[in-house]
């Protein structure tokens, strides 16, 4: 008996058509879907009860989504749904890196004019880079 004679056969038994078969193999088979026919209930659940069933599903699944609350700083660095956040966190950042650079820029006058240059271009140079990625991890992360 082939296989596809055996899947044939043990529908067949499922379905109640044939008798058992001599094969040690289906023989086992139809011992487990006897099994299994005798465990699970046959009948399906009328209809009141599966209404019941819909109107507890319901209730717990509002139960569970109420219970399920987001912490508030998931939401608030949550910059998908929130870009202005993201927006203000940039520039605040930007504000945070002038206030640091603009001691250093020694604009007017200096005692010491090749100090100061050089001092100013690194400066500018750094913070100009700095903004340049907070705008781009921005960009990046934007809501599109």
């Amino acid at each position: 008996m082939n296989d596809i004679d055996k899947d044939n056969h043990i529908a067949d038994f499922v379905d109640g058509k044939t008798a058992s078969s001599p094969d040690p193999e289906l023989v086992q088979l139809e011992e487990t879907i006897l099994r299994l026919k005798s465990t699970l209930p046959s009948d399906a659940p009328d209809i009141a009860k599966s209404k019941q069933m819909l109107v507890r599903l319901k209730a717990r699944m509002k139960r569970e989504e109420e219970t399920k609350k987001i912490p508030f700083w998931k939401k608030l660095f949550n910059f998908q749904a929130n870009p202005q956040v993201g927006m203000i966190l940039a520039v605040a950042m930007i504000l945070i890196i002038a206030i640091i650079t603009v001691p250093s820029l020694e604009i007017g006058g200096s005692s010491n004019p090749v100090t100061g240059t050089a001092n100013n271009s690194t400066s500018l140079l750094i913070g100009g880079g700095l903004i340049g990625i907070l705008l781009l991890v921005y960009w990046i992360f934007r809501k599109k």
